[in-house]
């Protein structure tokens, strides 16, 4: 499509203002403001698979911006209207998650290698923005080279496969630009590095293959691919200098159907609620599939809670990944610092453990290369290979203790079951061991059992299950939202449990080889899993609230404390016993509150560097 030459003119002068003026998405003051950077394949993605984190982020008041990388037209006639009725949907839902009017401001952004997207920012929240690339959808057969175009960009590398975007009806771009593989990474690593992200929401680029349907990549191409090629960017945008810390969460798409409702009933209203104002506009997002996805939201690789441990020394350590690294912090007195951590043999999950063995304090992590475990104690990291090597559907770790100091380490395996591998008495690991089960879900609790030897909770579907030298059912019914998480103290065990489709959570202790009669109740508010600590002689529950906080629940009455969680808080009880709540922030800082008596506040929030 040629441009009049007036018009191209207006076009050219629109985008030296544009970059010479500035944008909202121009480098913040400070280098370690928050800024939330979404990349999604469509322009419902991020409402049916990242929300509510989303949601939080556009209420935060930090910027955030959305690049949405088809033009999501699939094999309509009017490709180029149906592509702008779901911008405006998209513009529509992000307007109601702020609670503003449905207004923007449009305009033609300028991208690398001469090429346009366009723009929108919100009129009444101008730090919130869409981008739209454009780039053809997986079933649009008209794509220079048929269908399939993100996927074929994606394998090429040498600039062979080239594809020209959509121009939708009635935006701010009159002529399509053209990518290569290449070329969309350097667009992207280019926003990111004016943008200056410090949280980077992906799709899955290594669904789980147990899903059955979108073989062979058991998922929507576009879903995986623009996930693939957001995170080439971010390795690219690492390297660019005085950049912030990147933390890279990536989300489940299609196959949280099959997964228990993880939100609670306020929760899955109001996203109900966003994604209805996108229904409007889109025709063909209408159907069962629909209302499952907007009740769940799963991250493909969850922080977990275990990520916090006690050195010999009797302090506290915590510990993150990111990027290829693993950072650590340590506590010092009343305050944290950094603890330099040696880069591990590979590239690891978000899912760390942490324990204390014969080595040492241990953390031990999954790695994305191999599927392979990984663990570091006071020697090093060592590989522990894996019960089902190459298999995506291999899990994160969960680690306890024998009496005698030696650690055992479980996950969930390629078969649905747990496998186990253990220290022997100087701390060197063995080989596998399967110790069976079935539909076993990812997220698994290992505590010390009575007899001195681990044991291990895992969530199916419909129950919670329990290994200690064999699996007992025994645990009370509840179909489990998410994975459990158990306390060995004194007075036994207690596990937690987040009750699906209700915000519910379930408390039952085991003493004597008996469970006490399980106390349900409500949940934390918000999604996922909790944390729970033995502290006071009580177990204190911690989990994020539904506006995005941290909440508390040692009796039975919640309690906001605040706080920015990036996904899952921890709790931990210091040297001086003191309750201690942890999250990873947004900013890729640790940051912490602590409780200095039984039943009193909890401190203000503190930063480490």
């Amino acid at each position: 499509m040629a441009l009049a030459r007036p018009f191209a003119l207006l076009v050219a002068l629109a985008l030296a203002v544009l970059v010479a003026c500035g944008d909202p998405t121009a480098p913040p003051a400070t280098a370690d403001e928050v800024a939330y950077l979404q990349v999604v394949a469509h322009h419902d993605d991020d409402l049916l698979f990242m929300n509510p984190d989303v949601r939080d982020g556009v209420r935060s008041g930090h910027r955030l911006m959305t690049v949405f990388l088809t033009a999501g037209e699939a094999e309509e006639p009017d490709a180029n209207g149906y592509s702008a009725a779901r911008q405006a949907g998209a513009r529509a839902a992000y307007a109601r998650m702020a609670g503003v009017p449905d207004e923007w401001d449009g305009s033609a952004m300028a991208l690398a290698g001469g090429r346009t997207a366009e723009r929108y920012s919100l009129k009444s929240r101008p730090r919130v923005a869409l981008v739209f690339l454009n780039l053809p959808e997986d079933a649009d057969p008209r794509a220079a080279g048929g269908r399939g175009a993100l996927s074929r960009l994606w394998r090429d590398r040498g600039g062979w496969v080239s594809v020209d975007t959509l121009v939708p009806t009635g935006g701010q771009v009159a002529e399509p630009s053209r990518y290569t593989g290449n070329g969309l990474v350097k667009v992207l690593a280019k926003l990111m590095e004016g943008f200056r992200p410090t949280v980077l929401r992906t799709q899955d680029p290594d669904p789980d293959p147990d899903y059955p349907f979108w073989l062979p990549l058991h998922d929507h191409p576009d879903h995986v691919m623009s996930a693939r090629f957001a995170e080439a960017a971010a390795r690219s945008y690492r390297r660019s200098p005085d950049r912030p810390a990147l933390s890279v969460v990536g989300y489940r798409d299609y196959n949280i159907e099959d997964a228990p409702a993880n939100l609670g009933p306020e929760q899955q209203n109001d996203k109900i609620g966003h994604f209805g104002e996108y229904q409007k506009h889109d025709k063909l997002a209408h159907g069962p599939a629909y209302d499952r996805w907007s009740r769940r939201m799963y991250y493909r690789w969850d922080r977990g809670t275990a990520w916090v441990g006690q050195a010999p020394d009797g302090r506290l350590h915590a510990f993150a990944v990111r990027g290829k690294d693993v950072i650590g912090w340590r506590q010092a007195g009343d305050r944290w610092e950094s603890a330099a951590v040696d880069r591990p043999d590979g590239p690891l999950a978000a899912g760390l453990a942490v324990g204390r063995g014969v080595g040492g304090l241990t953390v031990c992590g999954r790695r994305l290369d191999n599927d392979g475990m990984t663990c570091r104690d006071d020697r090093g990291w060592v590989g522990l290979g894996s019960p089902d090597p190459g298999d995506a559907r291999v899990g994160v770790p969960a680690v306890a203790a024998h009496r005698d100091g030696r650690l055992a380490l479980f996950v969930r395996d390629a078969r649905g079951g747990v496998s186990r591998v253990e220290q022997d008495g100087d701390g060197r690991w063995g080989s596998w061991d399967r110790l069976g089960g079935a539909d076993v879900r990812d997220g698994l609790s290992a505590v010390p059992g009575p007899d001195g030897a681990p044991e291990v909770y895992a969530a199916t579907a419909t129950s919670v299950l329990r290994w200690a030298g064999g699996w007992d059912s025994s645990f009370p019914a509840v179909a489990p939202a998410g994975a459990p998480v158990a306390v060995a103290d004194a007075g036994g065990t207690t596990v937690v449990v987040p009750v699906a489709d209700t915000g519910e959570v379930l408390r039952a202790t085991r003493t004597g080889g008996a469970w006490s009669a399980p106390v349900r109740g409500p949940g934390p508010g918000g999604p996922g899993r909790p944390a729970a600590v033995s502290a006071d002689g009580a177990v204190v529950v911690v989990g994020r609230a539904g506006d995005g906080g941290v909440t508390t629940d040692a009796s039975g009455a919640w309690a906001g404390i605040g706080g920015t969680p990036l996904d899952y808080p921890a709790a931990a009880v210091d040297p001086a016993g003191r309750l201690v709540v942890l999250l990873v922030g947004p900013d890729g800082r640790l940051h912490t509150s602590v409780r200095a008596e039984r039943g009193g506040a909890f401190g203000p929030w503190q930063a480490t560097p």
